[in-house]
């Protein structure tokens, strides 16, 4: 082993013995609800080049920041992280500051955040086997503010909200006001003292309430700053050790990939998030990740294995009767959407008709945006099918919820309306329904596209 130069050198500079040390240590874990009993012994290995478990290193990192009133990491005081694991670019840094500067961003206008670039680079994640080995714990920075089981509520509560309205709205009537609570509320929630059950149900919410704000982002066509929300997610998941929230987030970036056009992509992510879970996580949510799997296979063109991660899905989904969760919530409407998927992959049109039309029968009625985007697709399958009457009916099911939604997902929907009608302008069905799309488009509020 190499002698730690750097740890004897800030001993020297603190004026502290081993035992010194071991005392501060000792400490900064019960703040953490850590039981240590490192004594100069411990030390005195540590100096000879031994290197402690997380979260030791980063508690010794915290004693001498304190002490010497500047701050010192990890690697400054001779503990380099000693790991294999290959990790995205920036999850070294802090999460909290990044999530601040994210929200900061994404607090902004919808016109302020769109230059913000999709990167496949970032999708280089590791598994979640591997992170469990380069395990990390954040410290709290505000030791003036303390938090507990009322800010957790509170943050779940948010939830609840902002996902209730995205159902109803769309992401761009929500997206502004999530990343400000993000940043205002939750940021300095992060930093604040908390017992670490606390902490650890805060992280979590955290994570959720990232995974929202990266589908808000999602809905309205923002993709290089929806995968930036769902990647601060991932961490956020990893830090409170919660699998089943970080196979949540991996599945939506799983999604956003394949449509984008990313297959190959988006199956790694698929099958990344199924390995993921827990073997104690909800059936319901096992569905929910192997429906994507089934829907990122057939887009690849894996068409047996499609079908069956399609089938399943669908017996997982019956073996659950949970009640519905405000992020990663799977019902059969949700079911039909993923047949309809898989379906028009295969070139089974009628069959994805057949499931579309299942899936707006089985929507919720609070459902207004899913809904929305339903008939769009299934208004463009009929077209595609020749049926025009069918699909200018549907076109309007679909121009009844489009007034309500602040969405680019809709947006772009009520764009390719009008873009395939355009040809049929003089026959009535058409001529009717392609006028009432122009004056919703003219009535679209200013800064959307």
């Amino acid at each position: 082993m190499v002698p730690n130069h750097l740890l004897r050198d800030l001993l020297t500079e603190s004026g502290w013995t081993g035992q010194k040390l071991a005392n501060r240590t000792n400490a900064l874990g019960a703040e953490l609800g850590l039981q240590l009993h490192y004594d100069r012994t411990a030390v005195a290995h540590w100096l000879s080049g031994s290197r402690p478990r997380t979260p030791v290193p980063e508690l010794v990192a915290e004693a001498f920041t304190r002490h010497l009133g500047r701050r010192l990491t990890v690697s400054e005081v001779g503990f380099a992280p000693i790991t294999t694991v290959s990790v995205p670019p920036g999850w070294g840094a802090s999460i909290v500051a990044e999530l601040t500067k994210l929200c900061q961003d994404g607090a902004a206008s919808r016109s302020a955040v769109s230059g913000s670039l999709y990167s496949l680079a970032a999708l280089s994640i590791p598994d979640w086997a591997e992170l469990a080995a380069a395990a990390t714990v954040s410290l709290p920075t505000d030791r003036r503010s303390k938090v507990g089981r009322t800010e957790v509520e509170a943050a779940r509560a948010m939830l609840r909200l902002f996902s209730a309205a995205d159902l109803s709205f769309g992401g761009g009537h929500a997206r502004p006001a999530l990343a400000h609570y993000l940043r205002s509320t939750i940021g300095p929630w992060l930093r604040a003292n908390a017992a670490p059950s606390v902490r650890t149900d805060l992280l979590t919410a955290a994570a959720q309430l990232c995974y929202l704000c990266g589908f808000l982002c999602f809905d309205d066509e923002l993709h290089g700053t929806a995968q930036r929300y769902y990647l601060a997610a991932l961490r956020l998941a990893h830090e409170a050790g919660d699998a089943t929230q970080y196979a949540i987030s991996l599945r939506a970036l799983s999604v956003q990939a394949r449509m984008l056009g990313h297959r190959r992509h988006a199956v790694n992510l698929a099958l990344n998030a199924v390995r993921a879970l827990p073997a104690h996580a909800p059936a319901r949510t096992r569905a929910f990740l192997t429906g994507q799997v089934a829907v990122a296979k057939a887009a690849a063109d894996e068409q047996h294995q499609a079908v069956r991660h399609l089938l399943d899905a669908e017996n997982y989904l019956s073996r659950d009767d949970a009640l519905a969760a405000p992020v990663g919530t799977y019902h059969c409407a949700a079911l039909s959407h993923h047949h309809a998927a898989v379906r028009a992959c295969l070139g089974e049109r009628d069959a994805a008709i057949s499931a579309l039309t299942r899936s707006l029968h089985r929507r919720p009625s609070g459902e207004r945006r899913a809904r929305a985007i339903t008939s769009a697709r299934l208004a463009e399958l009929y077209f595609a099918a020749g049926e025009l009457e069918r699909a200018c009916h549907t076109w309007g099911q679909f121009l009844d919820d489009y007034p309500h939604l602040c969405s680019g997902r809709a947006d772009v929907a009520l764009t390719s309306l009008r873009s395939r009608l355009r040809p049929y302008a003089g026959r009535h069905p058409a001529l009717t329904v392609a006028r009432r799309a122009t004056e919703l488009r003219r009535s679209r509020p200013a800064g959307r596209p």
